[in-house]
């Protein structure tokens, strides 16, 4: 576990560090998962897709808490002034706290939107085919959508000697 977070470590590094816009925050209302979600950046091809959604905590065993976290490479296919989509590739954890956990393989495909006079705010859309297992081969599948909105932060541009004067 700990050298996936590493080597997820360096990948942020190295995109951030070639992006020309940085993080974008994801807030998702609608859809069979609502949450939170947080992206790279929005100008480069390949970006890396985090999200937290669905967090039912309960104290009591007889109600299922659950936590699904994911984290996911996406390659954006078709890059527009004002449309992309993507594709990607990545894991899901579906964290239960009264059963056992179940982890898998998902598969986002969607379309972010910026109709928006400022080009970093924008529409998100998603479908994502999903496929998890616990310990005891218990599995599921299903196809997650979200719906949402999308807004990357604008990275500073340095300004060198000649600028300045």
């Amino acid at each position: 576990m700990r050298k996936y977070l590493i080597v997820t470590g360096f990948i942020i590094s190295f995109l951030a560090l070639k992006s020309q816009t940085t993080v974008g925050i994801g807030i998702y209302p609608t859809g069979t998962e609502t949450g939170l979600g947080f992206r790279l950046n929005k100008d480069k091809r390949v970006s890396l897709d985090t999200r937290i959604t669905k967090a039912n905590l309960y104290s009591n065993a007889s109600s299922t808490s659950s936590f699904i976290s994911e984290a996911s490479v996406i390659y954006r296919l078709v890059r527009l002034e004002k449309v992309r989509f993507h594709m990607g590739l990545g894991f899901r954890n579906n964290w239960n706290f009264t059963t056992t956990h179940k982890h898998g393989a998902i598969i986002p495909i969607g379309v972010e939107a910026f109709p928006f006079p400022f080009q970093n705010a924008g529409l998100f859309f998603e479908a994502a085919p999903y496929f998890e297992t616990d310990d005891r081969s218990t599995w599921q599948a299903g196809i997650r959508t979200v719906a949402g909105f999308v807004f990357y932060f604008p990275k500073k541009i340095k300004k060198t000697d000649n600028e300045k004067s």
